[in-house]
């Protein structure tokens, strides 16, 4: 077994040695008494009833329902808006599961992140072969890092060049909003 370490001689000359087995390892922990020194803020919510989309080529707002967790009270399920309390640098991503209300035309999807209102992150994606033997679901993902000040307001819309349905979060089908908060 070859054990490398991060700018360790073994990795840099590749010479074989011995692999040193103690690991210290140090892990704080929220024993739940905030006392505004915790490590990270994050949050996920899922949504849980379907959103129709009809209107084609408009930005619909998508709706997170459901907070699965929230560590330092930054998202608002009400309004499915996140709003850090600490600037910083987080990690942000939404995944929404889209089906056509006709999966045999071609069609385009885009999901954005906007911050204050603007797009700072989008993914499209194109469905051009379709076999109407089958019927296809679109889960489209878009993440990114972001520096954020406190108080901005971070949201997930999805636009469409056909109309369909936003499809509700299950083990099978991933309609997602989350978020965390680098140290």
């Amino acid at each position: 077994m070859a054990c490398y370490y991060k700018y360790s001689p073994i990795q840099q000359s590749n010479q074989a040695s011995k692999c040193k087995t103690d690991i210290n390892i140090k892990v704080k922990c929220n024993d739940g008494n905030d006392d505004g020194n915790r490590e990270t803020d994050a949050f996920r919510a899922v949504n849980t009833e379907t959103q129709i989309i009809e209107e084609i080529d408009t930005f619909y707002k998508v709706l997170f329902q459901e907070e699965q967790f929230d560590i330092g009270d930054i998202y608002n399920s009400n309004n499915s808006t996140f709003v850090p309390r600490r600037s910083g640098v987080y990690y942000v991503a939404g995944t929404v599961t889209f089906l056509a209300d006709d999966g045999t035309i071609p069609y385009r999807v885009r999901v954005e992140i906007r911050v204050n209102g603007v797009s700072v992150a989008a993914d499209n994606d194109y469905w051009a072969e379709i076999d109407d033997q089958f019927l296809y679901v679109n889960a489209i993902n878009v993440n990114t890092i972001l520096q954020l000040e406190a108080g901005d307001l971070v949201e997930v819309f999805l636009t469409s060049t056909t109309p369909g349905i936003i499809e509700t979060n299950t083990p099978n089908l991933s309609t997602r909003f989350e978020a965390a908060r680098f140290r």
